[in-house]
This record gives C-alpha cells, sequence and structure tokens, in this order.
C-alpha cells in the first residue's frame, strides 16, 4: 500500500502531502480563485490544479484535476472516479464489512467491478443515487481531519494517481 499524509498548514486549502515519510508536495490556494494548486516539493515541476467545477458545475465531493497545459489528469464526480478503464468509489464499503463500518472514521475507497461502465461519465443519475448500496474490492482506506492529519492508503494500481488522489481526497473529505 502507498501510504499518504495531507496536513493542513495554514488556510483550509493550505497543506503538504508526506508520501512514504517524505514530504512529496504542497497544496496552495489561488488568490481569488476556486481553484487549489498542487506542486511537488521542488515547487513548480509537475504543477497539478484542483478544480471544484466538474464540466462547469461544482458539486458535492466533485473535482477535477488538470495538468499546466489544461489536459483532465482525473475527475471525480460524486465520490466516484475511473482510472485504467475501471471505476472507483471514496466512502463505498467493500465485500464483506458490515453496514456498521459506515459509522466508522475509517472510510474505504472501492473498485467496482460489477459495474457496466468504464468512465463517471458514463454513470447515470439512476445509477449514481443507488452507487452507496454496492459493495466493491477494497484498494485504499481514508481516514482523519486536515489538522491532525488526512490518512490516505492506497492499492499498487492506483500508485500512478495517488498524489493527486490524495490531495483529492483531502480537499474533498476533510476541509469541509
Amino acid at each position: 500500500m502507498e501510504e499518504y499524509v495531507v496536513r493542513r498548514t495554514g488556510d483550509p486549502n493550505e497543506a503538504e502531502i508526506i508520501h512514504s515519510g517524505k514530504l512529496a508536495a504542497y497544496l496552495d490556494k489561488i488568490p481569488g480563485e476556486l481553484r487549489t494548486i498542487l506542486k511537488n516539493e521542488n515547487g513548480n515541476d509537475g504543477v497539478l490544479y484542483l478544480d471544484p467545477k466538474v464540466n462547469g458545475v461544482i458539486a458535492p465531493f466533485s473535482t477535477a484535476i488538470y495538468d499546466n497545459s489544461g489536459k483532465l489528469v482525473l475527475e471525480i464526480k460524486s465520490g466516484c472516479f475511473s482510472y485504467s478503464g475501471k471505476i472507483y468509489m471514496f466512502k463505498s464499503l467493500p465485500h464483506g464489512k458490515s453496514m456498521k463500518g459506515h459509522l466508522h472514521p475509517l472510510k474505504y475507497i472501492t473498485r467496482l467491478d460489477h459495474l457496466p461502465f468504464h468512465s463517471v461519465d458514463e454513470i447515470d443519475r439512476m445509477t449514481r443515487e443507488k452507487l452507496q448500496k454496492h459493495r466493491g474490492v477494497q484498494v485504499g482506506t481514508l481516514e482523519g481531519l486536515g489538522s491532525l492529519g488526512h490518512e490516505v492508503s492506497l492499492a499498487e494500481e492506483l500508485a500512478p494517481i495517488g498524489l493527486p488522489l490524495s490531495a483529492a481526497s483531502y480537499l474533498l473529505y476533510s476541509t469541509g
């Protein structure tokens, strides 16, 4: 599992991201904008922008992540995202976990293998409303608040998007 800890350093959108015990990146609010910038620890190399507007609309538990050229890197809609043709969901229960798991501070990230979709844009409104009842394969966890440390653990299959995913998780589930 890849381990990330995101700690608030100032305003809610300002944080540092620790990966495997080392400082990996910073989150900073862009003055006068809704977007947040994610910079690796070297400064401007590998800059990403986290925008609460997805397709021009601000919605709960949704964000779009773009690179410097404006290319979409990752899109999260209502807690769901797609990566490598698979659908994943924040705060879902994995197979074998009790429904009481929704009351625990540890939240799960699951891969929803049983859905006939390959992108979050394909999921219709009716299916999206019922997704919380679906169970999936556990591929990560998230826990904690930003001031104390928002901890994100991800399976190897999500390692290539681990940094932007942990930053988005912090902004969506820890800053309120």
